[in-house]
Formats: structure tokens, C-alpha cells, sequence
């Protein structure tokens, strides 16, 4: 069946999203994503008057109850304890490490950081139990994005930041961390919630098989701890749960802000009676004056961490309120573009086929020059290998990391750009044979100026690009103008884009470069170049042309 998948547009949820979204594919399902715009997106007002917990989690039941989407993803920490009429968890997969880390400078542990150590936080629960452990620290009230976060971390203007493990893991940056910390977690920290509405018998039963009964029943209890203290998103509330052969281990704990006194209690019983474990915790927390050491009701917006950003920070936001389209995965284009305050809306309009191959392995010679992360896919699907003997350049970072990551050494990567010309004019001087495998519409540009320049290049197409259907929702977003903005990576994406949607005249449209230029003009359609071809440039541009349209 085809299932719409809501979630919001930040690296971190569309990153789960899409790991919900590649295990219900692989199950035969059809899946969309849906992004969904949040108030917390948009609102950029005080955090402190954007509401109560839940204020992300909110406008993704609203797109289920309104049937928008039949799906959407939330980390289980940032859903509030009371039901939705009408709405129910229909899966809780399983989940990933519980525990927060420590990312600290120079590879440091907690127990290592020097006296006066400026460590950052959001989260109350963490400081209160930090504090307990490293009294001579100082704490600072931090939010942002994971990247955002760890940006601030020497050389920045902190030694340590505190994050989940779950978080990091999910973005590919837990080698990050320098020490698992000794601290309880909050109430469903790591875990994932897979919500749908009550009546759809149809999505319940397809996303039953994403369902891991240990994990919610050990979700379940840690939740029942906070709705039994009454806990507020910013109170020091904790709770861990483990099932093991059957038995349930919960453990709960409050904690005054300070770090000088602690409620712990715990409970071990069967599986089948989590909630009622997780509310007797809670209870006999209750009892031993919990409420006596901290405010159980204690409010801000969100316990979600990852997705907040420094109201300082927001001063910077220049493309707040705007949606738009990288016709891509996501990547370091639609990242830089958040970070700057945009929506990002990932959808590829291109897939990549290969072609028929006469040669048995990639041709001896002295340079490789690699031109896109897809020639790095479709050498690995080939089975080739760049022999050492040559020497490999790479058109920009992102192809450089790509090559790094199949265990290729890097010679040459343009410092001033990610372009053909780029890449030919930091070439350097001298003879010999040049290999340039990738997509048979590639420009002949590189072979071009290099057979210009006396070296013997060749071209070799491993493969060429093909349009993909795209999704209903992107379709009915397009139409209904909810788009606003659209990057171009390639020629071909301009030309699928026409193919498929149709292009608008509203539109703000950011070329990554010249040729991708080139090809807009002939097909009508207004562009902004941008100056630097790396993520930093498309926002630069895009900014440019807001402004200008205004």
C-alpha cells in the first residue's frame, strides 16, 4: 500500500523518518514523505511564550487528524504523555543507545575536564545530575541543532556539550562523544514513535512489523514515571526501564536543580505490567518528597533537544518562513539551508542507471578524476576499483568524502569551488593520461580543457540519469504553492523538474552553477547563480534573491 510519512523538515527527523520509511519499503509498502512545517519552525518568538511540551509534536497530529499524511515520526522523549482523540502509537521500533554523552574537547571525559569548565545543556534533567557529579563546573543553557552544538565546543567558547547518543548515532556523528555519561536518561530517550490515526485499520496493520515489544513495554513504564509525577517538559525527571527474560527493571528519579539532593526509586517486575510499575515508581517518588526538591510542573517548550535553536541564534535566521525543494538526498545543500532558517523539502527527481560495460575493470592510468558522488556508487555496484598506481582528484568535498569512505586516497580537490572549471583550474601542470569516468550527460568540459592543456583525457560513461515519478504529496505541495523555492543541482534535474511539475514563475530558483544555469534559460526560467559552488554559496544566493523579490 501507499503510505504518506509526516514528519518535520530538520536533519534529525528527516533522518529517522527515512529509516522508518527504507523498513516499510523493504516490507512492499509505497512510502512518501511528507514534510510537515511546525509552529516551531516558524515561531520566532520567545520559547518561553511558544507554549507547553509538545509544541513540534502538535502540528504533526494536526497533519494526521486533518489526513495529510497517514503516518508520522516523532522521538518518543518529545511526545506528551496525554492521548489524542482519535490518534494512537501504532509502532515503537526499536531503540537506539539510551544514554547521553559527553562530546568534550581534546578527547576529555567528565571526570578529566579541568575546574571552571564551561559545559552546555538544555536540558535540566542532565544539569541537575552533572552538577551532582562536577559541582566545580560551570553549566551553560544552551539549544540549536546537534550540529549547531557541537560547533560551540572548543575552538568555540565551550570545553563540553551533553547530547543523546540516540541523536548523534542517527546523524552519523557519535565518534563524537569522548564518554558515555553515568546519568539517568529521560522517559523514552532513544526511542521512536510511529503514530497514525485509531480508524486506520489498513496503516496499523503495515506498520505493525516495526513494532519491538521489549522497547515499548520498556517505553511505556519510563513514560508512566513522568505522567505519574505530573512532570513538567523542563523538570529534572528521569527514568530508565530494561526488559530482560520477561522481567521488567524501572528505575526513576527526580533531582533538585542545584545538584545537592535526589529522589531514585525502582521497581522490578513482569513485562505485562509496565504502566502500573512506572506509576508505582513514581508513587513512592511522590512519597519521598520528590515534590519537595524541584517543580515536577516546571514548563518550556520542548523536551526535544536536537530541534531547538538559540534565540540568539535566530537573529541569523535569513530564510525563515521559506520551503524549499532539493531535488536530492539529504545532504550538506538542504542542511546549510536550515541551518539559515529555511524548510527543506528532500525529494530526488532522478535516479541513476548504469550502463552496459565492454571492460572488465576501470583502465590503467595516471589520474582518476572523479566528478560526483554517484561515479563512487556506480564504480562500487561495477566492482572496480581505481588502481593505486593512479593518482585521484575529486570535483568537491562531498566526492572527496565519498572516495575517503570506499578507502581511496584523495590527491587533488579544488579549493575555490565544486565545478568541472574549478576542478581544471587547480589541476596541475605536466603530462599524461586522464580518466574521467561518470554520467553520459556530463559536460565534456574537464576533458576539454585538460586535452587542451596536453593531457591525454578521456571520457568513460559509467552511467546516465533517468526521471522519477515524484510523490503525490510534492505534486499537491507544487500545486498548491506551498513550495517556494527550489535549488538546481544539475542540468537534468532542471529538465525533470519541467517534465514533472511544470515550472512557476514565483519560484526562487538558485542555480547551483553556470551550466546548471545555462540549461534554465533555455528552459525559461529565472535563476540567481551562485558564486561558490559548495552549501555556503546556495545560501548566500538564495538569501540574495529573497531579498531582491520582496
Amino acid at each position: 500500500m501507499r503510505i504518506r510519512l509526516g514528519t518535520r523538515g530538520s536533519v534529525l527527523a528527516t533522518t529517522q523518518s527515512r529509516w522508518v520509511a527504507d523498513r516499510l519499503r523493504a516490507a512492499g509498502h509505497e512510502v512518501d514523505i511528507v514534510v510537515v512545517r511546525t509552529q516551531g519552525d516558524t515561531d520566532r518568538s520567545s520559547l518561553t511564550e511558544m507554549g507547553g511540551i509538545g509544541v513540534f509534536a502538535a502540528e504533526l497530529r494536526r497533519a494526521l487528524r486533518d489526513a495529510e499524511c497517514d503516518i508520522a515520526v516523532h522521538s518518543m522523549k518529545d511526545l506528551p504523555t496525554a492521548p489524542v482523540e482519535g490518534l494512537v502509537v501504532g509502532a515503537v521500533p526499536e531503540r537506539e543507545d539510551l544514554r547521553d554523552v559527553l562530546c568534550a574537547r581534546d578527547g576529555l571525559t567528565l571526570e578529566d575536564l579541568p575546574p571552571a569548565s564551561r559545559v552546555g545543556s538544555g536540558s535540566p534533567r542532565r544539569v541537575a545530575q552533572l552538577r551532582a557529579l562536577r559541582p566545580d563546573c560551570e553549566f551553560v543553557d544552551i539549544r540549536g541543532n546537534i550540529g549547531t552544538r557541537l560547533a560551540r565546543v572548543a575552538p568555540g567558547d565551550l570545553d563540553a556539550v551533553v547530547l543523546a547518543a540516540a541523536g548523534l548515532s542517527r546523524v552519523g556523528e557519535l565518534h563524537r562523544a569522548t564518554e558515555f555519561l553515568p546519568i539517568l536518561p529521560a522517559p523514552g530517550q532513544g526511542a521512536l514513535a510511529v503514530e497514525c490515526r485509531q480508524d486506520d485499520a489498513d496503516v496499523l496493520e503495515a506498520i505493525a512489523i516495526l513494532d519491538h515489544p521489549p522497547t515499548r513495554e520498556a517505553v511505556d513504564a519510563e513514560r508512566a514515571v513522568l505522567a505519574g509525577l505530573g512532570g513538567g517538559c523542563a523538570a529534572p525527571i528521569a527514568a530508565r526501564a530494561e526488559v530482560n527474560q520477561g522481567r521488567l527493571q524501572v528505575t526513576g528519579g527526580v533531582f533538585a536543580g542545584d545538584g545537592t539532593s535526589a529522589r531514585v526509586a525502582s521497581r522490578d517486575t513482569t513485562a505485562e505490567a509496565a504502566e502500573a510499575a512506572g506509576k508505582a515508581v513514581a508513587d513512592q517518588l511522590l512519597a519521598e518528597g520528590a515534590a519537595l526538591i524541584t517543580q515536577l510542573g516546571a514548563s518550556r517548550d520542548s523536551r526535544l533537544d536536537e530541534f531547538h535553536d538559540d534565540r540568539e541564534l535566530w537573529a541569523r535566521k535569513r530564510l525563515d518562513g521559506l520551503t524549499v525543494l532539493v531535488p536530492k538526498e539529504p545532504g550538506p545543500i538542504g542542511r546549510a539551508l536550515q541551518d539559515a532558517g529555511a524548510a527543506v523539502w528532500w525529494e530526488p527527481m532522478l535516479r541513476r542507471r548504469n550502463l552496459p560495460q565492454d571492460l572488465d575493470q576501470l583502465p590503467v592510468t595516471d589520474w582518476v578524476a572523479v566528478t560526483s558522488v554517484r561515479t563512487v556508487a556506480a564504480l562500487e555496484d561495477l566492482g572496480w576499483r581505481i588502481p593505486d598506481s593512479a593518482s585521484i582528484a575529486a570535483v568537491g568535498p562531498a566526492t572527496a568524502q565519498a572516495l575517503r569512505e570506499s578507502g581511496y586516497r584523495v590527491d587533488l580537490v579544488p579549493s575555490d569551488g565544486s565545478s568541472a572549471e574549478a576542478l581544471l583550474a587547480s589541476w596541475p601542470t605536466g603530462t599524461g593520461s586522464v580518466l574521467v569516468p561518470g554520467s553520459q550527460l556530463s559536460r565534456t568540459t574537464l576533458v576539454d580543457g585538460l586535452r587542451g592543456r596536453g593531457w591525454d583525457a578521456s571520457s568513460l560513461p559509467l552511467y546516465t540519469m533517468e526521471p522519477v515519478d515524484v510523490s503525490g504529496s510534492l505534486r499537491v505541495a507544487w500545486q498548491r504553492h506551498q513550495i517556494d523555492a527550489v535549488v538546481v543541482t544539475a542540468g537534468s534535474v532542471a529538465r525533470a523538474i519541467g517534465q514533472s511539475l511544470g515550472w512557476r514563475d514565483d519560484l526562487k530558483v538558485v542555480a547551483f552553477g553556470p551550466p546548471s544555469a545555462t540549461v534554465l534559460a533555455g528552459l525559461g526560467v529565472r535563476c540567481t547563480v551562485a558564486k561558490e559552488q559548495n552549501p555556503e554559496g546556495v545560501v548566500e544566493a538564495m538569501v540574495q534573491l529573497c531579498e531582491e523579490m520582496e
